[in-house]
């Protein structure tokens, strides 16, 4: 009797086992015949564009069901998003690996290969099969929870309708409200070398200025520039290296501390850049940063800084003026790729010394003692190098964390003299003066074609201590990502034309401001030395940006950073 019992147990577990693969079957047809399967090749052609959300064999008839009413109703009208089928068991990729060694996570029912985002840091770099990472689902199924682990894992903002979600408006309404300078200006850079005010002839005048300045020793107490409440610069005691002193050119806004909610709805989410007044001069560092406190209390510690003739760093210039022009090399897929092979990016010497050394060189510039070079410690991390000076800052209090997350905190000392030359920044930046001036001239990143951006091929200056002279030493195989050809002292409209239609906005520094950029505003700094503490000296706090993009790309546009979904 317990065998009879025993076999039609076994014999009704069959039916039932068959039963539910027959339906397996039903539902898998069913949906094989509205979604494509994916296979490997399948998958790595497709991510470039889209983002897969994919069934796999283990779902059962209410995931199916829910799956298909997500990819014929709520994501039929999202480009980004594209459904399909993926068998999983049998999944392997071109090399061998296997989709998942988890056999519980290889078990989801539904799984999201990510858009590829184009790695573009590299023009030599191969895609990796195996760098594609499945994001599988895992919890309580449900539609919202479904929607919502689409939407974050595809960047996209859909309701349950297939209409766009809250956050979807908000984003919309970020996107279409973002600052132009147009708001506030008609000035282009054709206008403005057109005008009789040209900024050859102020480069030309801006030179002989400053040789006649190196020549006298006699330094004025103040070489900053007196900006009027109309933006006017009085030139008394003014460095006339400046950049154009055109009435015409938009000023920054200049407010007093703003609150949280008024900088990121008035400035962060616009990406609006706003000069804050008035904000280091309550800095322990304002009063107590001089060339005689780093002597005593860092003069031992080893620097590494950044040294050019004239001043000028990361300019561009011809590749033909470098030593081995004519015997380096650049592979011709790395070629075609650069827009303007002609061209380099000249980066400066580099020098490892004392603090103590260093600020004796920075002296000896501002008083006229040593010509033809500048000296700069830029980019230089205070927690990394100078933890101590962190008690001697602070950040802006209108900065919310939740908003703002802070990526690197640097300090910039110099003779005062330097030029850094037109590039753009991936963070929000806080650029903050605390001795000399810094004039910096924005252009906006919703029309990057006209700034040109793309790789450009680097070289690197050698500097010899003993006879102080520079040499065009080294081009090299690296390329910078976010320098611009174009001079803006001097454009050549000819070779680009499309510069005519960049408009500037002028953004100057006093003692004691901050200037807010946002992320991807291209910049031209021009600084100039307090003449009584013998250098310009600045900081900078750097934040992952609140809008990002994709770089060097002149037609991707500004989106909000996945990151901080979430406040939307």
């Amino acid at each position: 009797m317990a065998a009879s019992l025993f076999d039609r147990s076994r014999c009704t577990s069959k039916i039932y086992c068959y039963l539910l693969f027959s339906l397996f079957c039903n539902i898998a047809i069913a949906s094989i015949d509205s979604h494509d399967i994916f296979t490997p090749n399948d998958i790595l052609s497709s991510v470039d564009n889209t983002c897969l959300v994919l069934l796999t064999e283990f779902s059962n008839m209410d995931t199916s069901d829910l799956f298909d009413n997500l990819a014929i109703k709520t994501f039929v009208n999202e480009p980004l998003v594209q459904f399909g089928l993926i068998e999983t068991t049998t999944f392997v990729w071109p090399g061998g690996k296997t989709l998942s060694e988890d056999s519980t996570k290889s078990k989801s029912e539904i799984i999201i290969f990510e858009r590829r985002i184009a790695d573009r840091t590299c023009l030599l770099m191969r895609k990796n099969p195996s760098s594609l990472r499945p994001i599988f689902y895992s919890g309580f199924l449900s539609q919202a929870s479904l929607i919502d682990f689409i939407n974050t894992h595809c960047h996209t903002y859909r309701s349950p309708d297939g209409g766009l979600s809250i956050e979807g408006h908000h984003r919309k309404e970020i996107l279409n409200t973002l600052f132009s300078v147009a708001q506030v200006s008609r000035v282009t850079m054709g206008k403005m070398m057109d005008s009789h005010n040209t900024p050859a002839d102020i480069s030309e005048e801006a030179l002989h200025n400053q040789e006649k300045m190196q020549n006298n020793k006699d330094i004025h107490e103040d070489n900053s520039c007196f900006i009027h409440e109309d933006g006017k610069c009085d030139k008394k005691d003014f460095n006339d290296k400046q950049f154009y002193k055109h009435e015409d050119i938009p000023q920054c806004e200049r407010i007093s501390e703003p609150t949280k909610e008024q900088f990121f709805h008035e400035y962060l989410k616009i990406s609006k850049p706003v000069i804050i007044e008035k904000m280091t001069k309550t800095w322990p560092a304002f009063q107590k940063w001089t060339n005689n406190f780093f002597k005593k209390e860092y003069g031992n510690r080893d620097v590494y800084i950044k040294l050019t003739p004239k001043g000028e760093f990361e300019g561009v210039e011809q590749a033909d003026l470098w030593d081995n022009f004519n015997t380096f090399s650049i592979p011709p897929e790395v070629i075609v790729q650069l827009h303007h092979s002609e061209l380099v990016v000249v980066r400066p010497a580099s020098l490892n010394l004392k603090f103590s050394e260093f600020l004796d060189t920075i002296e000896k510039v501002t008083r006229g003692d040593l010509k033809n070079v500048s000296a700069y410690l830029e980019y230089s991390s205070i927690p990394q190098h100078l933890p101590e000076l962190e008690d001697d800052i602070r950040e802006m209090p209108f900065v919310n964390p939740r908003v703002h997350k802070l990526e690197h905190l640097n300090i910039w000392l110099s003779d005062g003299n330097t030029l850094g030359k037109l590039h753009f920044d991936p963070y929000d930046n806080f650029l903050c003066q605390v001795h000399g001036q810094k004039q910096v001239i924005l252009f906006e990143p919703h029309q990057n074609e006209n700034l040109y951006e793309a790789h450009i091929q680097e070289a690197v200056l050698s500097y010899n201590e003993t006879t102080k002279e520079f040499r065009r030493s080294n081009l090299v195989d690296s390329t910078s990502m976010v320098m611009s050809p174009v001079d803006i002292l001097k454009p050549d409209f000819e070779k680009f034309p499309r510069f005519r239609s960049a408009m500037p906005l002028n953004c100057t520094l006093k003692e004691g401001d901050v200037l807010f950029m946002p992320s991807f505003w291209w910049h031209e700094v021009q600084s100039s030395p307090n003449g009584t503490a013998g250098h310009n000296l600045a900081v900078n706090f750097w934040y992952d940006p609140f809008l990002t993009k994709e770089y060097p790309c002149p037609e991707c546009r500004l989106d909000i950073n996945p990151r901080y979904r979430h406040l939307l």
